[in-house]
């Protein structure tokens, strides 16, 4: 593995557990306050500060680790008018003060005192970590700063988006209903500190977009790397899609217009969504590569919650194989049919199951058109580099371009009535729809596809496995 951190970035990773913890614990107490504290004035702050601390000690830890405590005090203390403002302060103003407009000065100073600290931390953090020879100052001031926005966007989750996918638990109980939501704090804990783990890694490449693109090296995946790389990068994954869609759908009902903030926030997320599937893919396929393995099917099922702990279990613990490259290569063919011919009768089977699963009166036939669809698509997905860049959105239009179709023609003579809300939403919705199919479909490219597959070049494919001994 080629140098992954800096000295400083190192210092930062060492004990990160500790903020881990640091932040789980006044997550859950900050739920607890929240849900049995007292309503009054203390609690209120309690809460508040709880909140301030733990969100702004993200930031702050690189610096505290690597003993820059005034800059770290600096950044938490900076962020304290922001939080303040957080709090219904238009009201406030509305009560006791003649003010005109007090809505738009509240929105102002949030957005003013938000980006203080963030510009203050994005400063602080890249003069610390030297920029790459040859990158212009326009790079180096605007760059930094959009990292960092993206960042303070990605290090927080609404629980509420994951507490949703819980309601089937019955919760008739207070105490399970606690543990429930301890749990989801611990998820949401362990993403932040992921996405912290994350920022350290991306800004050693964020000045060049084939890296960000291209967010490994080829080279062989240690067991180390793996494990964590698989962790991280699939939590940021899984939570995104998750809070993207609760944001978007939140965003169709809201009686206001879309503000640059939101955009600002939703496009930090197809960002997040982009860089961290690409990560996860490659890290599957690169994975393989070091193993000298073809394990298809088992790849494809990393894309699922829970039923993903057998890839990452086998692709953790398995042994590279004994046998030379040649005899590898020589078996790709077979075993990529063979593994598409598995696929295929899961994929079967599953739409049966889900047919046959619904009530009589809510069966539709049409589940079955899906079939041939993903056939044919991951049948190129396997073969070619270049239908990642096509397959996934032909997917996606096949699919619902009857829904679109049907929205727009029924929106026909009402835009003006739709403009500013709703159509806005479509457009964030698709864009992101279509991009979670690209990722989805990304994951499978790299689940089943080699290089060998498209030139048959047995001698230029094992000089490109070299790369992962």
């Amino acid at each position: 593995m080629t140098l992954l951190f800096s000295d400083k970035q190192q210092n930062a990773l060492n004990s990160i557990w500790i903020l881990g913890v640091i932040v789980a614990f006044l997550q859950i107490s900050n739920y607890f306050v929240d849900s049995y504290g007292p309503d009054n004035s203390f609690y209120g702050y309690l809460w508040q500060a709880q909140n301030w601390f733990l969100e702004s000690l993200v930031f702050a830890w690189y610096f505290y680790k690597n003993k820059f405590v005034a800059k770290a005090v600096l950044i938490q203390f900076l962020f304290i008018p922001y939080y303040i403002f957080k709090s219904d302060w238009s009201a406030f103003l509305d009560y006791h003060l003649e003010v005109d407009n007090s809505m738009g000065i509240y929105n102002a100073m949030r957005f003013v005192t938000f980006f203080i600290p963030l510009i203050c931390f994005a400063f602080f953090y890249f003069k610390t970590e030297a920029k790459p020879a040859g990158v212009s100052r326009l790079k180096s001031l605007i760059i930094p700063f959009c990292s960092a926005l993206v960042f303070s966007y990605a290090v927080s989750s609404d629980p509420d988006s994951l507490y949703k996918y819980t309601g089937f638990i019955t919760a008739d109980s207070l105490y399970i209903k606690d543990t429930i939501v301890s749990i989801i704090f611990l998820v949401i804990s362990f993403k932040t500190i992921a996405v912290l783990v994350g920022f350290l890694y991306l800004s050693n490449r964020v000045y060049s977009i084939k890296k960000l693109m291209y967010p490994i090296d080829r080279q062989a995946i240690s067991n180390a790397f793996f494990k964590w790389g698989f962790m991280i990068s699939y939590t940021i994954l899984l939570l995104t899609i998750m809070d993207m869609v609760g944001s978007i759908f939140s965003i169709s009902f809201s009686s206001s217009s879309l503000k640059i903030t939101t955009i600002t926030y939703i496009l930090s997320y197809l960002i997040i969504l982009i860089i961290s599937g690409r990560f996860f893919a490659n890290l599957i396929q690169y994975r393989n590569y070091t193993l000298q393995r073809y394990l298809g099917v088992l790849n494809a099922i990393s894309i699922l919650p829970i039923l993903n702990l057998i890839s990452f279990f086998v692709l953790l613990f398995v042994k590279k194989s004994a046998a030379p490259i040649g005899t590898y290569i020589e078996k790709l063919k077979k075993n990529r049919n063979i593994h598409l011919i598995i696929y295929a009768v899961l994929l079967t089977l599953y739409t049966l199951y889900k047919y046959f699963g619904d009530p009589v009166g809510y069966r539709e036939v049409s589940i079955f058109y899906k079939i041939p669809v993903f056939l044919i698509a991951i049948v190129l997905l396997s073969r070619y580099k270049v239908s990642t860049k096509i397959v996934p959105f032909l997917v996606f239009l096949f699919l619902f371009y009857g829904d679109i179709k049907g929205f727009f023609d029924f929106t026909e003579g009402y835009l003006s009535f739709f403009k500013g809300k709703i159509l806005s939403f479509i457009w964030l919705g698709l864009t992101a729809s279509a991009l979670v199919y690209y990722i989805i479909h990304y994951i499978l490219h790299k689940s089943f596809y080699t290089e060998y597959f498209e030139e048959h070049d047995a001698e230029k494919f094992e000089q490109y496995m070299e790369e992962f001994k």
